[in-house]
């Protein structure tokens, strides 16, 4: 069986096939982009104005945000029926309520003297924002975009494990026909083209004129894709089940046990990748190793990084069997390519001062980064790992969908048996634990960074957790894991 895998089908008929589902993934991807870009920034110029539409927004925002993206899949899929509909619609609300959220917190710690000098010309609201905040916040709100692409194609191969179609679709039926050589070829086309849209990203953030070509062709997929009817008899009896909420007196009993798995999921994969990333981010780092050492120990972290988890979890329940060990592995290996990305970048970002002094004591460079730039960058690192452990309590909700135990399991099969007063607990239960989680790793986040002497700022509490803003400076790269680097905000 690993043979096979390792096997792919090359053959010029079945690559000629893939062009299909790769296309519409990629189309799926733009659209859903397009309209949580369009969308985010007006919700955060309407929350940035005080205004009463951002505020009733933001909230429904929260709950979105606390639904993860495939869960959204499969509850769009229940309404509106199989196909890339249903996939557009769940992607674009929920990165529609990230991007608001981002880009009201990099709107907040835009400088406010523009506002008050366009506010005592007698200009409005609405012209201090769009003149005085947006100009002043568009390169980084353009990062972030960029970086809402990069999540959100993972997330378009995801959902096609539910019905979403694309090039997820195809590896997901390769999968169940135990065509383990396509399989493997899908798999090699979504690690290089999630490798690809990073060094794509990078070009539009260096040619910021291409956003508004790509944002128009977006939307017109948008139009062109979006549901056009109301869900039909089935969609709506589901709807009226879902308004019900309902979980029987086993389920119930059951809850502290699917909690617990579904956590400690989240934190023995988290807690194994932070440990083993540190050490490897030294590899990467662009001022404490070699130029080959660091090109292998970057590659192999892209490569660790590109699958989404979903798509470890399909493969290594080959071997490993269904159960919590399948997502646990999954989400090791995507967060330990993540955080060493992460935890490299923020080496790599810290104040040079320190390490340049320790560099003319004769110290070697791995040496002057361990003492002259990673205490300086504790509280990022601390940073960085508690909201890897919020995204990874996320997804390991997401992959008990595909049988990795936990609330995700009990979730998927309510939907799969038509139980949707039981699917409509299952979701507000989830929700409840991830808002929960939140704001406990945000109190914890704040305490870390007292505890190594770092002084939050109002962007730090507001934007989003693994943001990464490539930039030609400070090392090229810089990093913010819910902005813990004040110089860039920043998966």
């Amino acid at each position: 069986m690993l043979g096979a895998l390792f096997s792919p089908d090359l053959s010029p008929a079945y690559l000629a096939a893939l062009a299909g589902p790769i296309a519409e993934t990629l189309a799926l991807t733009l659209a859903a982009v397009s309209v949580a870009v369009v969308a985010g920034t007006l919700l955060a110029l309407a929350s940035a104005l005080d205004a009463w539409p951002g505020r009733m927004l933001t909230s429904v925002g929260t709950a979105l945000r606390a639904v993860p993206d495939l869960t959204l899949a499969v509850l769009c899929v229940v309404l509106f029926g199989l196909g890339a509909g249903a996939a557009l619609v769940a992607l674009a609300l929920y990165y529609t309520a990230s991007a608001a959220k981002a880009f009201a917190g990099l709107l907040a710690a835009v400088p406010r003297a523009p506002v008050r000098a366009l506010a005592g010309t007698g200009a409005g609201g609405a012209v201090q924002a769009l003149w005085g905040l947006l100009p002043l916040a568009a390169p980084q709100m353009t990062a972030y975009g960029t970086f809402v692409f990069e999540c959100a194609f993972r997330a378009a191969v995801v959902v096609g494990a539910v019905g979403g179609g694309g090039i997820g679709a195809e590896l997901v039926g390769s999968l169940a026909a135990f065509d383990l050589p396509r399989a493997s070829t899908c798999i090699i086309v979504t690690v290089a083209l999630a490798l690809l849209l990073e060094r794509g990203a990078l070009f539009v953030r260096m040619h910021p004129r291409a956003i508004a070509a790509l944002l128009a062709l977006g939307l017109a997929l948008a139009i062109a894709w979006w549901p056009r009817i109301l869900p039909g008899d089935h969609g709506l009896r589901a709807a009226s089940g879902l308004a019900a909420p309902y979980l029987p007196a086993e389920q119930w009993r059951a809850l502290p046990r699917l909690l617990a798995e579904t956590f400690a999921m989240a934190a023995g994969a988290t807690l194994l990748a932070a440990v083993l990333a540190l050490p490897l981010a030294f590899a990467c780092s662009r001022t404490a190793s070699a130029p080959a050492l660091r090109l292998i120990s970057r590659i192999g972290a892209a490569v660790l990084r590109a699958m989404p988890e979903a798509v470890w979890a399909l493969v290594l329940v080959l071997w490993l069997g269904i159960g919590p060990a399948v997502g646990a592995a999954a989400l090791f290996l995507h967060s330990l390519g993540a955080l060493v990305r992460l935890f490299a970048d923020t080496i790599d970002a810290a104040e040079p001062t320190a390490r340049r002094a320790v560099l003319r004591t004769g110290a070697g460079r791995a040496t002057a980064a361990l003492y002259g730039a990673l205490p300086l960058a504790a509280g990022a690192l601390g940073t960085h790992a508690a909201f890897r452990f919020d995204w990874n309590l996320r997804m390991a909700t997401v992959l008990g969908l595909i049988g990795a135990g936990g609330i995700g399991q009990e979730l998927y099969e309510a939907q799969q048996l038509m139980h949707y007063g039981e699917l409509s607990a299952w979701l507000l239960v989830t929700a409840a634990m991830l808002i929960g989680t939140e704001r406990a790793v945000a109190a914890l986040t704040g305490a870390w960074r007292k505890r190594v002497g770092v002084e939050p700022t109002r962007d730090w509490l507001t934007a989003p957790p693994g943001f990464e803003v490539r930039t030609r400076h400070r090392a090229r790269f810089s990093s913010i894991h819910a902005a813990a680097v004040p110089s860039a905000p920043s998966r």
